[in-house]
Parts: C-alpha cells; structure tokens; sequence
C-alpha cells in the first residue's frame, strides 16, 4: 500500500492527503508534547502539515478534522476503516476525547505560529484520562486568540454526543427555535389543532436558566439585540413574539420575581396574541381610548392565555376579586404584557412606528400618566437605557450607526456599530449619547439580514468561537 500511495497518480488523491493529515498531525503534536515547541524537529513537522494543508486550500479555504464520539473526520470524510493500516485513528481519538473537543478547524492563511501555539496548548495536558468538560476549559483559557483556526468542544455526558454551546450560542438557538415555532402555532390555531405548550415552556425554562446564571453584562446585551430584531425568515409576528418573551424573562429577573411566575408571564406574553374569543374581545379594545388600550389588551389576552394554557378555575371571578395568587398572577402578567408589547411594537411591528429612542419615550410618557406599572417600567428602562440597544442613531459627524451597548446616560460612554454606505458594519466608537441625533426616518427601518448578521456576530466572544458547528 506505501508503494501505491507513492505512485505519481496517487499524488492528488484526496484518501492519501486525508491520510497524510491525520499521520502529520498526529506526529506534530506527539512531538510538541514530548520534546517543547522549540525543538530540531519543529521546521520539519511544521513544513509537512503546511504542505497537507495547502493541497486542500488550492480548492477550499477550510479544512476540518472532526470527533463526534464515534468517527475521526478529515475534511468531513470518515478515517476510520478508510485503510487497514491506519493507525493514527485511535491515537488521534484519546487525543480529541481526553481534551474534550469536538473539532479542529484550520483556515486559508493560517500561519506557522498559529499552529505551533495551538499544538503547544494541546500537548500540555495529559492523555487516556476520564474526559471532563474541564479538559476543554483549560485549553480554551490557554489558546491565544487565533485568527486562522477555530476549536469546538464535546460534551462526553450529553446522549447523542451534542456539543457544549455558549450562552450565546444557546439564547440565538432559543430565539430561532421560538420564533419559529410561531409560524407553526399560528397554523395549529387556523386548524383548531392543540398548541405543544410544553416545549414552549421549556424553551422558557432554558432562556430563565440562561439570564439567572449569567455573569456576563454582554449576554444580556445580546439577548437584548436579538429581541430587537424586527423579522425572522420573513415573519414581523414571530420575531414579535420572542421580543415579548425576552423582555418579560429580563424584567422580572430584574425585579427579582420568583422562577414559576417568570414562566408563567413569558408564556403568556409568547402567546399573547392568540386568546380563545380573541376577535369579541379585541373588538371591546377598540373602543377603549389610546392610553388604556395597552394595559386592557394585555389584561384580556392574558386572562384567555392563562386560562387556556393552566387552570381554568384559578382565574375565576371569585378567585380573581379575592387577592389570591392567582389573582395576582394575573395582574402580574397584564402589566407585563403591556410594556412588553408596547414598546417592540411601536418600534418596529405596526404603526405609528417610531423610532426605538421615541418608543422607550413614549413608555416612559405613558407611566407618568399611570397606564403602565411603574416598577416595570422602571426596571425595563433601566435595562434598555436611554438608547436600547438595536437603535439606529445619526452621529454629528454624519455618519450613520447602530447602538450595541447599553446607553446609562447621556453622559456615559457606550459603542456604536459604524454603517459604510453599503450597510456593511464597519468601525466600532465608544461614544456618550450627546454625539446622537434621532433619525425619525428610520422608524420601522429593516436593516438587510447580511447587516444583522454581521452585528450578531460582534456579541460573539471571539475567544468562545465558532458559530455552529461544522458539519
């Protein structure tokens, strides 16, 4: 098989250079790990995988070698049982499983250095021991920031060897997974179909566990971008609904309120807009003048949202005129509906739009005229601050930017996202508010989804990595 593999029509065989990686990177490694990243061998090793690599980016500009538990993957293709000589499987297996990670990616352009400080960082701990998800911790703190080569950890305790994924990364899966399910429950309604609360609840749960553990000031600023976005694949009602959602996890977090009714009032404000009788009752709305409609709309849905989804007997007449828990419950949960709903919809789902400065404006105008609860408005603006985060502000100089920090005050620097004129992000300023001037304009504005990627992808902890993980 050596002598076939040295054939010249062997050469460009992308079995062998699949072959020659994991032999290369395996030799490379062993040798960082037993002789130090500044030994005889180190121009030789390194000269060989340069080599390997550069036959996949003369077609590609990634390439990827994977564990999932099970298979090794050079460049997405199985090694194992690819050959019977191919004894670098194993060996590479305790290395991936020991360290606990998923998967190694090297990019076009990646440089000597780079490699020699990830296999440095790699070679300093211990091989064939019980893999904890610690092992993965110490490389991730030790690995300087590289700008060529991604690393992915692997959860060892998880069924179906799923990957660990950053706070992040588990608030944007969230976000889409509610979002989209949305689409879906709006289906259901149209076909009198049972709604599955209970996924819905534990996509709650999870997003509670999140904001309760967090010691990050940026996750909450995420989480506080992602209910700023005004459409998913198309849809301003879903995109709606997980703003509602978000909001009424981080206000009553805020305000200290017990985990079961967190649940119950971001439920409610989830399915806010689908109530048993909805159209008899919005029908009653309309003729509500404008200060009160907020505060009555939420109460009305709220009281069908609770009643069809937990006991329909808590929220009776009696129990609610009593003071019960249930009764406050509901009262609760229509405050919070209120300045959950008012605010996203006035800045961006249905009209008057304003803009997100004038609609946290509007909030605060309302409370002073006793329509919202004032402790949750207190505690949202406190949250959001001045400037909410997702705001598109005009600069004095005339550029134009988008807020991706919280704005205490006028006074308080905070950054801004800078917009070429393509809309593409470009340059990140740390500003007071006093450089801002509103942008009426710009009210219901959508900006394109390469923009909002591009912003969603500046909360991402470059030192966390990867976005999804690679196939």
């Amino acid at each position: 098989m050596d002598e076939r593999r040295n054939r010249p029509e062997y050469d460009n065989s992308p079995k062998k250079w699949r072959y020659n990686f994991s032999k290369s990177f395996f030799t490379f490694w062993k040798n960082v790990k037993m002789y130090g990243d500044k030994n005889e061998r180190i121009t030789e090793e390194i000269t060989f995988f340069k080599q390997v690599l550069d036959f996949f980016f003369a077609e590609k500009d990634e390439l990827s070698i994977l564990f999932d538990g099970i298979d090794i993957k050079v460049d997405k293709v199985r090694i194992r049982g690819q050959r019977q000589d191919d004894k670098y499987f194993e060996d590479i297996y305790d290395l991936f499983l020991s360290l606990c990670m998923s998967g190694i990616v090297f990019k076009k352009g990646v440089r000597d250095e780079e490699i020699l400080m990830l296999l440095a960082v790699m070679g300093k701990y211990p091989v064939g021991r019980e893999p904890k998800v610690a092992a993965y911790e110490r490389v991730r703190a030790d690995l300087p920031q590289l700008d060529h080569i991604q690393i992915y950890p692997y959860d060892p305790e998880e069924s179906g060897n799923l990957p660990i994924y950053t706070p992040e990364q588990s608030v944007r899966k969230i976000y889409c997974a509610l979002a989209h399910d949305y689409v879906e429950i709006c289906k259901m309604v149209d076909a009198a179909e049972s709604i599955p609360l209970r996924m819905t609840e534990r996509r709650v749960q999870d997003l509670i566990s999140i904001v309760s553990n967090t010691k990050k000031i940026g996750t909450i600023e995420f989480i506080m971008f992602l209910a700023s976005i005004p459409a998913f694949e198309g849809s301003s009602e879903s995109a709606f609904a997980v703003s509602r959602v978000f909001w009424s996890v981080m206000i009553a977090k805020k305000l200290k309120i017990d985990m079961q009714s967190i649940k119950r009032i971001a439920v409610s404000a989830y399915f806010q807009y689908f109530s048993k009788d909805k159209e008899k009752g919005y029908s009653a709305l309309s003729r509500m003048d404008e200060f009160n409609y907020d505060r009555i709309e939420a109460a009305v849905n709220a009281s069908y949202r609770i009643s069809d989804f937990y006991d329909e007997n808590m929220l009776s007449e009696k129990s609610y005129s009593s003071g019960t828990v249930s009764g406050e419950i509901l009262k609760l949960v229509s405050y919070f509906c209120a300045v959950t709903r008012k605010w996203p919809a006035n800045s961006f789902y249905k009209g008057p739009l304003m803009t997100r400065p004038q609609a946290m404006r509007s909030v605060i105008r309302n409370c002073t005229k006793e329509v919202f609860n004032k402790e949750i408005v207190e505690a949202f603006v406190s949250l959001a601050g001045i400037y909410p985060i997702g705001s598109i502000v005009r600069l004095f100089d005339g550029n134009i930017g988008v807020v991706v920090k919280r704005f205490k005050n006028f006074f308080e620097e905070s950054d801004v996202l800078l917009l070429d004129k393509n809309l593409s992000v470009g340059e990140r300023k740390t500003l007071t508010a006093e450089n801002f001037l509103d942008i009426p304009d710009v009210a219901g504005v959508v900006l394109p989804e390469k923009t909002t990627v591009q912003i969603l992808n500046t909360f991402l902890d470059e030192r966390e990595f990867s976005n999804e993980k690679p196939e």
